[in-house]
């Protein structure tokens, strides 16, 4: 029953995805104060097209100065706000046996493809920019092939597996108590 209300409102759903990737989106990433266009168009062109920089949150100093991949505060709290703290389309309410323990990859991949959509838009002539599958099928993938990238180094093995455990941890923790509000090129990952 759960999973036919997931395909009955899917429509719903990518539309829900793509409202909270574009406050995310423009919360997170650094724009122009000026709010020029040429300068917004600039700064997307060198976050989707710096080996997924839109992906990525600096240097881990404590870790000998390894690229914390997937570790964008845009990715993570879109992860925590729409997996598990949207009122009525939460895929943790939906299926908490898989969204208890950790963020599962497809959902994170999910979330980075959302990103991208919007980073799409504004480098897009189009007024919008639609997550479809048809269209961004391609991108899915790479995110996850980005992901077992990640897994050809134990250490970003594991810090992306930390990742996905802290995300499910914040998440939980918010349905419990408050919602938390966490402050088109090929993508790569910096395995240091």
């Amino acid at each position: 029953m759960e999973m036919i209300f997931l395909w009955e409102s899917l429509g719903n759903w990518y539309s829900a995805l793509r409202k909270k990737a574009h406050i995310y989106v423009t919360q997170h990433y650094k724009w122009d104060p000026e709010n020029c266009h040429e300068v917004h168009l600039s700064i997307t062109k060198d976050l989707l097209g710096d080996c997924g920089a839109f992906l990525r949150d600096g240097i881990d100093e404590n870790m000998d100065g390894y690229t914390n991949n997937l570790a964008h505060p845009a990715l993570a709290g879109l992860i925590v706000d729409f997996i598990y703290t949207s009122s009525s389309l939460s895929l943790r309410k939906l299926f908490p046996e898989v969204f208890l323990a950790e963020v599962p990859r497809v959902a994170v991949a999910i979330a980075a493809t959302a990103l991208k959509v919007i980073l799409n838009k504004t480098v897009s002539l189009q007024s919008e920019v639609n997550l479809r599958v048809s269209t961004y099928t391609l991108v899915y993938l790479e995110i996850l092939g980005l992901m077992k990238k990640c897994d050809t180094s134990m250490i970003h093995t594991e810090k992306t597996k930390s990742l996905q455990i802290n995300w499910a941890t914040l998440g939980s923790c918010a349905v419990k108590h408050k919602p938390v509000t966490m402050a088109a090129t090929s993508s790569d990952i910096d395995l240091d």
